[in-house]
């Protein structure tokens, strides 16, 4: 037998005590209870009890990762379908912008629940005029049409968003930028079931993260889901600063660009005289922006957010927590969940679509000129595993 044969044969046998010395045994029920791991996905399952006093059965799988991106789509169309529209609209400029369905024509039957909150649905239809940022909370009159991207509003969808950004790129100075991730903390996916007869039914699904935090932009041409941003409104008068509103506001629904409705409408602070003198109170916060709120506002920072996520189902759906954060109820259809837990932050006067392009990116023709808001020290950077 050769040397190396020898060493072969003694490794061999060292291996073959080595597992006899440490099989596997079973453990008892206190070993299991000392004993720690960590596993990529998480299952869990809860029963949550929902508005009509029915309950659904809940499945989440969670991934245990630190998801890093930086990302630009063209864009994202979800649900395109047909939806009744909507009757009874008492809310919003007008008061026949925001539509509740709460008296619907029985010929709907199974498509109330259905029923688009806008009337015309979508949007769509309108004069141009309800299509113009507010001077007040925008700092100019200007046709939606005009703004960098143009605006396409479309009645025959529930998600419309062109134009999105997943990070920022960050202009340095001398020819050099800097990229900026958008993070999420433990993704996860979510189902939700129907256990009430003998067969188990899937009724919706969801896909979000526990936490996302940076800067995040889009055009919205027309959106369905909960939309709740924390406003800071800096108001300017021909480039001289007046002061500031300071607000919350519910701009979401089915089918809609985002009408304010005072009965929804939170004023937190008034700062200026002259401001003083215009606004009071929701109401005369409508009186000065009674058109549609969304499209101009296309920044957006996600401050460590838990209501972050986009679902379907085929009913409304009271989704379970996350991270002790309960969100609103969801809507039939696909529908997108920002804000709610006070994580989604705006400014109206910065809201400039952010930039993510470098030049020579056709984007970057019309978005490079834009200054990305936010403060420097408080942007998300890259982990240290990408820095090395």
């Amino acid at each position: 037998m050769t040397i190396i044969n020898r060493i072969i044969t003694a490794f061999a046998g060292v291996l073959l005590l080595v597992s006899q010395l440490h099989a596997m045994q079973a453990m008892n029920e206190s070993e299991l209870a000392a004993t720690y791991g960590q596993a990529i996905f998480e299952v869990s399952e809860n029963i949550v009890q929902q508005e009509n006093g029915s309950e659904l059965n809940m499945l989440r799988i969670t991934m245990g990762a630190h998801i890093e991106i930086n990302a630009n789509v063209d864009e994202l169309a979800l649900g395109r379908y047909w939806r009744p529209e909507g009757t009874n609209c008492t809310g919003g400029a007008g008061g026949d912008k925001v539509c509740y369905n709460n008296v619907v024509p029985v010929d709907y039957d199974d498509n109330i629940a259905w029923a688009c909150t806008a009337n015309p649905c979508g949007s769509v239809g309108l004069g141009e005029a309800e299509y113009e940022s507010s001077l007040l909370t925008h700092g100019s009159a200007t046709s939606f049409f005009d703004y960098p991207g143009g605006f396409e509003p479309d009645a025959g969808v529930d998600i419309k968003l062109r134009d999105i950004t997943m990070g920022q790129a960050i202009d340095v100075g001398g020819g050099v930028y800097e990229l900026t991730p958008f993070v999420q903390d433990n993704p996860y996916i979510e189902f939700a079931f129907d256990e009430s007869t003998a067969a188990q039914k899937l009724v919706g699904f969801r896909v979000g993260a526990e936490n996302s935090y940076g800067y995040q932009g889009n055009i919205i041409d027309v959106i369905s889901g909960f939309i709740e941003p924390t406003i800071t409104a800096e108001i300017e008068l021909i480039g001289i600063g007046l002061g500031s509103l300071e607000l919350e506001a519910f701009l979401g629904g089915v089918r809609t660009i985002g009408w304010l409705d005072s009965s929804n409408l939170t004023l937190y602070a008034v700062n200026g005289a002259l401001v003083n003198l215009l606004v009071s109170d929701p109401e005369s916060v409508l009186d000065e922006s009674p058109t549609a709120q969304l499209f101009p506002v296309q920044s957006n920072y996600l401050d460590n957010t838990a209501a972050f996520f986009i679902s379907m189902g085929t009913r409304s759906i009271q989704w379970s927590e996350v991270q002790g954060f309960s969100p609103e109820v969801t809507s039939p259809g696909f529908w997108l969940n920002m804000g709610g837990d006070g994580g989604l932050i705006s400014y109206t006067q910065n809201g400039d679509h952010p930039n993510n392009y470098f030049p020579g990116h056709p984007n970057f023709q019309q978005y490079g000129a834009n200054t990305n808001y936010g403060n420097a020290s408080t942007r998300p950077s890259w982990s240290q595993t990408y820095n090395n």
